[in-house]
């Protein structure tokens, strides 16, 4: 494992040069005048392994091919060529916050495709950065004074992207994730900032997990004390998208490692492959859904699954979707990653049980129209954030659920009880929601739904000494 997700080994210092891509920026529809907050994915750009005779030297003319044998080692089961570089390789995650004005605002990069190079110093300057050496450590303060300048990309992306990792066929994914029993509760678990969903067969077992995020960075004080999952009927894991709050309680976690996960194809960067690397190390298997890939349909003895990917280009909006439908009830459970609501491939279903409201309740923009309640007794809507939660560069930050994400859902008639759209998440909510925490300090354990009414036990899960309370339903 690599230090970087080590909890109490991380790296306490910052690269003087460091190679980075974007990973986050917030906010997500920024105005033009909005400052933005940009996170990278980095690593020290000085590290020996880089150099001649190194793991991953940059000018290696056999980089490509030897990269590609060790992937197809690790997809193959084989244990690759013996590469250990991605265990040692130095990564980082870099934080800074700019206005319009800032001299670095227009030279940082938009989109999670170009490398850039940064030099950083301890010397103060109107630029700082906060730099993350662990994914649940504090930061270290370090100061950006001169533009970025081009990386050697293309050796970078070899080594830290997905170009060598092959598609999974639409057989093997249909097998793998076809399931053994019904499904009885849909369950979201309180992981501080970040997503991480079970769907729970009637003993209590979960058969899939929907995301196994947890807080990390700068919400990584937002996690409980405990976080855990319990792999006992070797559960499938579905992963939404590649964002770090969707992953991050895996890191670590040798009985989510161990299982079979299905990802979808997107641009990653040194986190990302290193924690992969870790899965496939553990005896787990990584099914990639490609760019384009049809829907993935299958069916158990009451239920129906609808996976595909959702429309958009960026990280959150090509994300995986997941609908599953009861046939007895008619009803739909709806688990939206981070997606927009315009951008899911799925139709909107006619009677939905229950929701997961996309990013934690961002702002998704006047495009994301969710979709509307039926007219059933028994709906529920569920919002996972973390408390004291912050993003963006604002102060005090802005902290999910945001008052656009509840009205937009208060007008397609989710009832949101004693929240309004400036009270959101600072109360337990009532109506039609359940949440996972209230702002600034309040952990509310996970919540539990079902088809036509609250689940009556969660089983096995309630009594698992690997599982997370769930107190909720």
């Amino acid at each position: 494992m690599n230090r970087f997700f080590d909890r109490y080994e991380y790296r306490r210092d910052f690269p003087r040069r460091a190679f980075a891509r974007l990973d986050d920026i917030e906010p997500i529809v920024p105005g033009l005048e909005d400052d933005l907050t940009f996170v990278l994915d980095a690593v020290d750009a000085d590290w020996k392994g880089f150099g001649e005779g190194g793991a991953f030297n940059l000018n290696d003319p056999d980089l490509k091919q030897r990269i590609a044998s060790y992937w197809r080692g690790r997809f193959g089961g084989d244990g690759g060529d013996g590469l250990d570089g991605y265990e040692e390789v130095p990564i980082f995650r870099l934080e800074l916050s700019l206005s319009p004005g800032d001299r670095f605002f227009s030279q940082l990069p938009r989109d999670e495709e170009r490398w850039i190079s940064l030099e950083l110093s301890d010397v103060e300057s109107d630029s700082p950065v906060d730099v993350y050496g662990g994914l649940f450590g504090a930061p270290t303060r370090a100061y950006l004074h001169t533009a970025p300048t081009n990386a050697p990309s293309g050796p970078l992306s070899t080594l830290f992207d997905m170009t060598n990792w092959p598609d999974a066929s639409h057989g093997d994914l249909i097998a793998a994730l076809h399931p053994p029993c019904d499904l009885e509760a849909l369950v979201c678990f309180d992981i501080g900032q970040g997503s991480a969903s079970a769907l729970v067969c009637r003993c209590g077992q979960p058969i899939y997990y929907f995301d196994t995020g947890c807080g990390s960075g700068r919400n990584a004080p937002t996690a409980p004390a405990t976080i855990d999952f319990c792999t006992c009927a070797s559960p499938i894991v579905i992963l939404s998208h590649w964002d770090t709050d969707h992953w991050a309680g895996a890191a670590g976690h040798a009985g989510l490692q161990a299982r079979t996960w299905v990802v979808p194809r997107q641009t990653i960067s040194t986190t990302h492959t290193t924690f992969a690397n870790d899965i496939l190390k553990a005896g787990g298997r990584i099914l990639v859904v490609a760019r384009g890939a049809p829907p993935l349909r299958w069916s158990s003895g009451r239920q129906e699954y609808d996976l595909q990917r959702a429309t958009g280009t960026k990280r959150n909006g090509s994300g995986l979707v997941l609908i599953v439908t009861d046939h007895p009830t008619g009803r739909s459970w709806v688990l939206t990653g981070d997606a927009s609501y315009h951008l899911i491939a799925q139709s909107a279903p006619t009677d939905i049980a229950a929701m997961i409201v996309p990013h934690h309740g961002a702002d998704m923009g006047v495009s994301s129209i969710p979709f509307v309640r039926s007219t059933s007794n028994y709906a529920r809507l569920l919002y996972s954030f973390g408390p004291g939660n912050g993003h963006g560069p604002r102060t005090p930050p802005v902290r999910h659920p945001v008052a656009a994400a509840v009205t937009a859902h208060q007008n397609r008639n989710w009832g949101h009880g004693g929240w309004t759209p400036v009270t959101g998440g600072q109360s337990l909510a009532g109506g039609d929601v359940l949440a996972t925490a209230t702002h600034l300090s309040s952990h509310l354990g996970g919540a539990a739904a079902g088809w036509s009414g609250p689940p009556t036990s969660l089983g096995h899960l309630s009594v698992c000494v690997h599982s997370m309370p769930v107190p909720q339903n």
